[in-house]
């Protein structure tokens, strides 16, 4: 084992880790501002669907009543 290498390892983490949690706090940040405006539906919004939760709901419940649409 190289102990060079674990201690490079070890001096470097802080900075590794720095990274990390400046790049997921701004991933966590976006998602969190796309819940607040969109209502939960950010997933459906960034692909530019215009469809909301409830459209979709009503949707499937239709194709559940009617046999015939499910063909």
């Amino acid at each position: 084992m190289n102990k060079k290498r674990i201690v490079l390892r070890f001096l470097v983490s802080p900075f590794i880790l720095g990274i990390l949690i400046v790049t997921y706090g701004k991933a966590l940040f976006r998602h969190f501002i796309k819940f607040i405006r969109y209502g939960g539906e950010w997933i459906t919004y960034e692909k530019e669907d215009p469809k909301r939760m409830q459209d979709i709901y009503n949707l499937l419940k239709d194709k559940l009543d009617n046999p015939e649409l499910l063909q």
